[in-house]
């Protein structure tokens, strides 16, 4: 009888369960990977295109390891030392839609912070693709988490910024191959953003339905701080209403520098 290398079954089971880690977990109990002959083990797994780390690798990131729920296999490119444990990160998140003002602030924010810190968001359309260009306009570093396959840019407006992330920066993803978009995948990708981060940033929160709403949560939940813009009175957002529940006010980068002890 084959022994299979651990890693190798996470791998190939990730890939046959497209990155479902409850459907990974409940394969692993049934040692389902035992009656796999050892051929179709390795043209799985050779048939993925992209790096990948494991919960099983020394170098895989303890803030991931101590996270409820934590992800067994991350399929990437990119700079994997970002995800180091003692860089510091912060998220930059927000709402698809956005005003002049969110994204002025957006941009203002990034510069402000600097180098030296890595700013996480999720690559979704609006704040977080503003995000990532402004760190990379300012020499920032980054990392995109997609709620998609690593190989499937979701939304595909972004093909060019992900192309360069994959080449300068850093893209990470639960989900293997061309595996399409769900709506399950972007709370846990959230999720992700949120366990990397040690603040989150808001930047413009239009809903108090919205992704936004989901890492906002996890965070407060994870006891980390959240900082969000204040938006004119006449704005249709809810900003000021998070801010009067208790978040921190950002009004520049140095002050949130100043507040995590990161100057």
């Amino acid at each position: 009888m084959i022994e299979y290398d651990s890693r190798k079954i996470l791998i190939y089971l990730a890939v046959k369960y497209d990155g479902d880690p409850f459907k990974i977990i409940n394969a692993i109990r049934l040692r389902e990977d035992e009656n796999v002959p050892y051929e179709e083990m390795q043209k799985v797994c050779d048939g993925v295109k992209s790096k990948v780390i494991t919960y099983l690798d020394k170098d895989f990131p303890n803030r991931l390891k101590s996270m409820f729920r934590p992800p067994l296999v991350l399929f990437y490119y990119g700079d994997i030392t970002l995800l180091d444990d003692e860089k510091r990160k912060y998220a930059v998140v927000g709402s698809r839609e956005y005003s002049d003002y969110g994204e002025q602030v957006t941009k203002k924010l990034v510069q402000e912070m600097g180098r030296g810190k890595i700013l996480v968001s999720g690559l979704a359309r609006g704040i977080d693709t503003i995000g990532h260009q402004a760190a990379l306009d300012n020499k920032v570093r980054t990392i995109a988490v997609l709620g998609s396959g690593i190989d499937n840019c979701y939304p595909e407006e972004n093909k060019e910024l992900y192309e360069r992330l994959k080449k300068e920066e850093l893209v990470i993803s639960e989900y293997p191959n061309m595996s399409e978009p769900d709506k399950t995948h972007f709370p846990m990708r959230n999720r992700l953003v949120v366990a990397l981060s040690e603040a989150i940033i808001v930047p413009q929160i239009n809903s108090h339905v919205s992704g936004t709403t989901i890492s906002v949560n996890l965070a407060v939940g994870s006891n980390k701080p959240v900082y969000v813009v204040p938006h004119p009175i006449f704005d249709e957002t809810v900003n000021n209403e998070l801010i009067q529940e208790g978040a921190n006010v950002a009004e520049n980068g140095r002050q949130i520098l100043e507040d995590l002890h990161w100057e």
